[in-house]
Parts: structure tokens; sequence; C-alpha cells
């Protein structure tokens, strides 16, 4: 299969043999951005400060259905706007009840590159009063 896709991996690092920077192809790029997406606070990065999600303004809100569904559409939103090789993209989350709740977002979906099924999940802890 032709490469159609090559970025750099993060955390960067050089090669010893080459001296170049590693790098990663195809759907591993996708989940690597995918991962960069989710940990980039929207407004951290000043020369493009819509770029990543609101997941942290997400802590310590109550967990309760309109929680859920708005913090499905904050990273549905995101990961649309910023990872155009995303197909069949569906987010799930995952909450435990109690008075710190734990909650995960399982992100399954299938890229433009090579269709297959990929999974990430992002742990978001909250405090629910």
């Amino acid at each position: 299969m032709e490469t159609t896709l090559r970025g750099w991996k993060f955390p960067i690092e050089i090669d010893k043999n080459t001296g170049k920077i590693k790098t990663i192809e195809d759907n591993e790029n996708v989940k690597q951005a995918v991962k960069v997406i989710l940990g980039t606070q929207r407004h951290e990065r000043k020369i493009v400060p819509n770029f990543g999600t609101d997941l942290r303004a997400f802590m310590f809100e109550i967990v309760d259905p309109r929680f859920i569904s708005n913090l499905k559409t904050s990273i549905s939103s995101s990961l649309k706007l910023w990872e155009s090789h995303i197909r069949d993209l569906n987010v799930s989350i995952k909450a435990s009840s109690g008075p710190v709740s734990q909650v995960e977002a399982v992100i399954d979906y299938i890229t433009d590159i090579e269709p297959t099924q990929e999974q990430i999940s992002a742990r978001i802890d909250s405090n629910d009063r």
C-alpha cells in the first residue's frame, strides 16, 4: 500500500541512525492527531486559538444527561473540524456515579486512508456535586 499521509511522531524524537525526526504514517498518524486534538485545550495555541477541545471545561461539572450530551457534541465537533481523514465517527460516554464521577469518552472511527476500525478513549475526572 502506498503511504498517503505522513507526519512527525509525538513526542518529537530523533532517529539515531538517520538524524532525522521520526515520522508515522497513515492510520497511526490520524490516531496521533486525534490524541493531540483531545489533549489540547481550545485557546491554548496562540496561532490557532480554536484548535483542540473544551474537555477541561467539563471537569467539576455535575454528570447528568445534559453533561453527557454536551461532552459528546464537543468531542464530535472538534474531531470533525480538525481531522479530515475520519469517517463514521461515533463518540460514546461512560460515566460512574457517586461523589466523584469518572467519565470516559470512547471514540470509534474509520479513516479514509485504510478502512479499519480504530478506537481511542479519553478519561475526564469530574466532581459530581
